[in-house]
């Protein structure tokens, strides 16, 4: 009996010092890198309601490589297809010697309330300081009480700043196609429409209920504007998006982050 008392307190010891090396080996191992994901996070205002508003430099991004990509999801709260495609982006490290930013969302108030507006009541996309026309507070293009008022405004000024990319993709719904970009040629707006299918083609202000038939105020005018090196375009999804075609605009997007014959 004792005999075999000692045979099992022996395979119990035995099984608990290769269960102490095997953590022990575990522990010491350093975490898995993701496939996807942020390399670095930063934070570039919040919005009405105090949400913090962040971009992300995805994984494998080079460091200040003087060629950045910023991915705008979406600036309107009730056009949501733009955030999936920078969850698709997120999925995968970029290529070598590329280097994409993406913000998710740059208006996380009215993404809740599932308006176009923000939290003020105010469509961000005609608040910006250049161009800016006032309008009338009851109109779904309200352009806010002055050039740049609402905090959103300044957290999508703040990114660019800071990040100084030399394209942006900001994503709208629902035309389905790619608008002209202002002040500079649709040589990246074809890129896309080349990768994609969507088709590239100017938008007409008048489209979206412009009071002046011309867009003012817009995140692409204001860029476009202020910044020579910079070229942003506006990317129209339609109502609804298929995942496969997600997953072709964020390939897309992948390609002419590592383009470098259509930069601005």
């Amino acid at each position: 009996m004792k005999f075999w008392l000692f045979l099992i307190e022996g395979a119990l010891l035995t099984i608990a010092v290769v269960a102490g090396v095997w953590a022990f080996q575990i522990w010491q191992e350093p975490e898995a890198i993701k496939p996807g994901g942020c390399q670095e996070t930063i934070s570039v205002g919040q919005s009405v309601n105090g949400v913090d508003i962040t971009a992300c430099r995805l994984i494998g991004s080079a460091i200040d490589s003087n060629n950045a990509l910023l991915v705008v999801g979406t600036v309107h709260g009730d056009e949501p297809d733009g955030k999936r495609i920078v969850d698709e982006l997120m999925t995968q490290a970029v290529a070598a010697d590329t280097e994409i930013w993406v913000l998710r969302d740059a208006n996380p108030d009215g993404a809740e309330l599932v308006t176009r507006r923000n939290a003020n009541g105010v469509d961000l996309n005609r608040n910006f300081p250049v161009k800016w026309v006032a309008s009338d507070p009851m109109a779904r293009t309200y352009s806010g009480p002055s050039p740049a008022s609402e905090p959103e405004t300044l957290a999508l000024m703040n990114a660019v700043e800071t990040i100084n990319p030399k394209r942006i993709v900001v994503f709208h719904q629902p035309y389905a196609q790619i608008d002209c970009p202002p002040e500079r040629p649709a040589t990246i707006s074809d890129r896309l429409s080349q990768l994609t299918g969507f088709k590239s083609e100017c938008i007409p202000g008048e489209k979206s209920g412009s009071p002046t038939n011309s867009y003012t105020g817009t995140f692409t005018i204001w860029v476009n504007s202020t910044f020579p090196e910079t070229t942003a375009v506006t990317f129209e999804l339609g109502l609804t998006t298929m995942q496969a075609k997600i997953e072709t605009i964020a390939k897309a997007l992948r390609i002419l982050a590592s383009d470098g014959a259509y930069l601005p």
